[in-house]
């Protein structure tokens, strides 16, 4: 068996892009193609600043995404778009797997 302290790694990755504004939040870097600031993440999915900033500080202590300084603002991009692209596609496709039984939920996917 591999060491535990591997899988609890993985696991805080996991975790990490299990909430649904993270993964969002992830999804909207990627679909950008840019680093962004708290302030125009916020505004984009209409939420106080502070809440994006804890959000992308999870996100940040697990290497998911990593912050830019350019004087005074912070910006924050994906650490590897190519490999959350490879993980959203396959969440997405499992999603549309296990929701075939509500074609709403599917479709919307």
């Amino acid at each position: 068996m591999k060491n535990f302290e591997a899988y609890e790694f993985k696991s805080q990755l996991v975790k990490a892009l299990a909430h649904p504004l993270r993964l969002a939040i992830c999804e909207y870097l990627l679909e950008v193609k840019q680093p962004k600031c708290v302030n125009h993440i916020a505004g984009k999915f209409n939420k106080n600043q502070s809440v994006i900033s804890k959000h992308l500080s999870i996100l940040q202590q697990v290497g998911i995404v990593k912050l830019e300084k350019e004087g005074v603002f912070t910006r924050y991009t994906l650490t590897n778009p190519k490999t959350i692209q490879m993980l959203i596609t396959t969440i997405n496709e499992l999603a549309r797997q296990n929701a075939k039984a509500n074609s709403k939920l599917a479709e919307s996917l």
